[in-house]
């Protein structure tokens, strides 16, 4: 069977629609995938779970992250996320967290906002120049603002506050670099400025305490970075 010159034009048209309509269709998915993602995990130290729509599995490097993603790790484990933004937070052994928002425009972040539930979390938030670092770490008593760089936060349950032993639940903040606003969740206008080298403990339903010198309480202790 032979074709005719307009058959095969005709084909040939109908075979560069087709590729295309691929290629578009290819483009606007890859491009929802990015929007959608608004990190990945950069690196894993023995066992770490991702959550996602009420499913668990491992997690994994460049496994893509989501905003409502809960991550969390298991004893002797630790997990880094790093964000499109480029900031990372690095999540110690038996800790978990939710990112609740995450918004970013193209490679900027908008809006962070991360709810640690049980452990410790170190954030190294990533501001480009004049820009303001909206991004905070909540905890069942606690509201971490991020002023700075680098902070770590830990959401301590079932075992005596340092600051008030009668208290079983308390958050510890320490600052690296920068300044964190902290306060207890139940009273976020009464915050505490904790200037870099500095730590406060919100314990209870307490207010913030005044900040101390790092190291001076649980979070400078062996072990916790």
């Amino acid at each position: 069977m032979t074709f005719s010159l307009q058959q095969f034009r005709h084909s040939s048209v109908r075979l560069f629609a087709i590729a295309l309509f691929s290629l578009i269709l290819t483009f606007h998915c890859a491009a929802a995938f990015a929007q959608d993602t608004v990190g990945q995990v950069t690196d894993i130290t023995g066992s770490a779970k991702l959550e996602r729509g009420g499913i668990e599995v491992d997690a994994a490097p460049s496994m893509p992250i989501k905003v409502h993603d809960k991550l969390r790790t298991t004893a002797k484990s630790k997990l880094t996320v790093t964000f499109r933004d480029g900031s990372k937070l690095l999540l110690s052994e038996s800790s978990s967290y939710t990112i609740d928002e995450y918004s970013i425009a193209a490679t900027t972040r908008i809006r962070a906002s991360i709810a640690l539930w049980a452990g410790h979390l170190r954030a190294i938030v990533f501001t480009a120049a004049g820009g303001v670092p909206d991004f905070e770490v909540h905890t069942p008593n606690a509201i971490a603002a991020v002023r700075g760089t680098e902070f770590e936060t830990a959401f301590i349950a079932d075992r005596p506050c340092p600051e008030d032993r009668s208290c079983m639940r308390y958050t510890t903040v320490g600052v690296f670099h920068g300044v964190v606003a902290v306060a207890n969740i139940a009273n976020p206008a009464q915050a505490v400025q904790v200037a870099e080298g500095y730590e406060t403990t919100v314990a209870c339903e307490s207010p913030a305490t005044s900040p101390a010198p790092l190291g001076m309480e649980e979070m400078g202790a062996p072990g916790y970075h």
